[in-house]
C-alpha cells in the first residue's frame, strides 16, 4: 500500500456517510413521486432535479451544474447533456435559462441521467460520450484516463458518468459490466469514454480501471461515485488554464475608424 493511502483514515466521516445515505434516500422517493407524470420529458426533469441539488449542495463553490449544450471555438456542438459541471470562477453560461451553452474550456464533467439502464441506453450513453471526444477545448483534442499516468498542464480532461435509477436486468454487477463492454465492442466504441456507471442500490462501474463493485447497505458505491467525481474536478481545475473567450469573441476590428 502506497504511502498516500497509508496517511488516509480507513473509514468515511460519520457526517458525510449519513449525507450520502440520505441523498439515495431522497433520489429514491423522487423517482417514485415522478411516476404519477404521464409525459416521459416531465418525469426526466423531475428525476434529474435531486441528482443536480445534490451536486450543486456537494461540490465546492467553483464548481456550478446546468443542464445544456457545450461548444467549442472551433465550431464544434455536443450533444446535450442532461447535467454538466464547469468550473464556475470563469465559466459563463452563454444564457441563464436552461438548457443553455456553455464553452468547452470551462466543461469539467458530465452526468447523463437514466431512469431504466438497458442496451438501448447504454448504445446511447457511448454515442454520447465519442460526440463529447470530438470537442476541442482550447483547441486541443480531450484525453482519455490512463492509469498510472499523470496528466501534464497542457492535456484536457473531461469526467464523463452516467447516474442510472434502475436496470432493466436484475443481473450481478459482474454481468451488468459484461453486457456493458460487449455493447461498446459491437458498436467499435472504446468503453473507456466513460468514466463512471452509477445504478442506483446496484453498484458502479469503472470502465477506465476495468472494475466494479456491489452496493452495500451503507450506499458505498454512491460515495465512490460522489468522491472519484469530486477528487477528479479538484485535480482538473487546477491543470487547467482560463476559459480563452477572445477566440470565441472574433478579432473585433470591423467598424473601428482611425481619429486624426
Amino acid at each position: 500500500m502506497s504511502k498516500f493511502y497509508k496517511q488516509r483514515s480507513k473509514n468515511v466521516n460519520d457526517g458525510i456517510k449519513q449525507r450520502i445515505i440520505g441523498a439515495v434516500k431522497n433520489f429514491e422517493g423522487k423517482y417514485t413521486e415522478s411516476q404519477v407524470f404521464k409525459h416521459s420529458l416531465s418525469k426526466g426533469e423531475y428525476r434529474e432535479q435531486p441528482i443536480q441539488e445534490f451536486f450543486r449542495e456537494l461540490l465546492p463553490n467553483k464548481f456550478a451544474v446546468l443542464s445544456g449544450e457545450i461548444i467549442d471555438y472551433k465550431g464544434n456542438v455536443s450533444p446535450q447533456s442532461d447535467l454538466i459541471i464547469y468550473r464556475n470562477i470563469d465559466g459563463i453560461p452563454v444564457f441563464k435559462t436552461e438548457p443553455t451553452i456553455l464553452l468547452a474550456e470551462s466543461v469539467m464533467g458530465i452526468i447523463e441521467v437514466k431512469s431504466k439502464i438497458n442496451l438501448d441506453e447504454y448504445e446511447d450513453c457511448l454515442k454520447k460520450a465519442e460526440k463529447l471526444y470530438k470537442l476541442k477545448p482550447f483547441g486541443k483534442s480531450i484525453q482519455q484516463y490512463e492509469r498510472g499516468r499523470n496528466p501534464t498542464n497542457k492535456e484536457v480532461r473531461i469526467f464523463i458518468s452516467v447516474f442510472a435509477y434502475s436496470s432493466d436486468s436484475k443481473m450481478s454487477m459482474k454481468d451488468e459490466y459484461a453486457r456493458f463492454i460487449k455493447r461498446a465492442e459491437e458498436l467499435s466504441i472504446n468503453p473507456c469514454v466513460i468514466d463512471r456507471i452509477y445504478i442506483l442500490n446496484k453498484g458502479i462501474i469503472n470502465p477506465t480501471e476495468n472494475k466494479y463493485s456491489n452496493e452495500t447497505d451503507d450506499n458505498r458505491a454512491f460515495f465512490y461515485f460522489y468522491s472519484n467525481l469530486l477528487q477528479f474536478l479538484m485535480r482538473e481545475s487546477k491543470r487547467r488554464d482560463e476559459v480563452p473567450y477572445l477566440n470565441y469573441f472574433g478579432r473585433m476590428t470591423d467598424g473601428w475608424e482611425q481619429f486624426e
